[in-house]
C-alpha cells in the first residue's frame, strides 16, 4: 500500500461511517398513527391532543366526507388537498404531518408525506404514505389562488398562540 492510499483509505471509510446515519434516516418510514392503532406509550398525549382541540377536530371529521367527494369529483387545476397527520417522533412523542393527498381507495388515503420545515441546505422529498381516514385530523383545500378552506384544527391552533402571547395588563 502506498502512502497516499494508506491516507485516503481511512479517510474514506470515515466520511462513510458519517454519513451513515442521515442514509439510515431517509430509509426510514414514517408511521401515521391513529388513536386505535397508537402504541402505549403515545396513547396519554394522543388523549390530552385531542381533549385540547375537542370542538375544531370534531367539526375537520365531520367535513371530511364532504371534501372526499370534492376531491374524487376532480378539483380544478392547481388546487390541492392537504391532510393533517400524526407522525410517531419517538415511543412517547408524535408530531403533526402534512400529506399532499393523491388518491383514495376506500376508507385508505394514498398521499406524500411532506417534509417538515427543513432547517438543512438541501430539502427532503416528499414521502408515498398510505394511512386510513381514521388518521386525520384535519383538511386544507389549497387553491390556487392563496385562499385556504378547512384547516379547522391549525387555525384554533394559531389563535391560541395569538392569545398566549399577549401580554396582561
Amino acid at each position: 500500500m502506498t502512502s497516499r492510499s494508506c491516507f485516503l483509505l481511512p479517510l474514506l471509510v470515515g466520511a462513510a461511517w458519517l454519513q451513515a446515519p442521515a442514509v439510515a434516516a431517509q430509509n426510514v418510514r414514517p408511521v401515521v398513527l391513529t388513536a386505535a392503532a397508537a402504541p402505549a406509550g403515545l396513547r396519554p398525549a394522543l388523549v390530552r391532543d385531542e381533549a385540547a382541540f375537542t370542538a375544531p377536530l370534531r367539526e375537520a371529521q365531520r367535513t371530511l366526507p364532504q371534501v372526499k367527494k370534492r376531491f374524487q369529483a376532480g378539483l380544478p387545476q392547481g388546487d390541492q388537498l392537504l391532510l393533517t397527520v400524526r407522525v410517531m417522533a419517538s415511543d412517547t412523542s408524535f408530531r403533526p404531518a402534512s400529506a399532499r393527498v393523491l388518491g383514495w381507495r376506500g376508507n385508505m388515503v394514498q398521499a406524500l408525506l411532506l417534509p417538515e420545515e427543513a432547517s438543512t441546505a438541501s430539502p427532503a422529498e416528499p414521502l408515498p404514505v398510505s394511512f386510513p381516514e381514521a388518521a386525520v385530523v384535519d383538511w386544507t383545500l389549497l387553491r390556487a389562488s392563496g385562499r385556504e378552506e378547512g384547516n379547522y384544527v391549525g387555525r384554533y391552533r394559531d389563535t391560541a398562540l395569538q392569545l398566549e402571547s399577549l401580554p396582561f395588563r
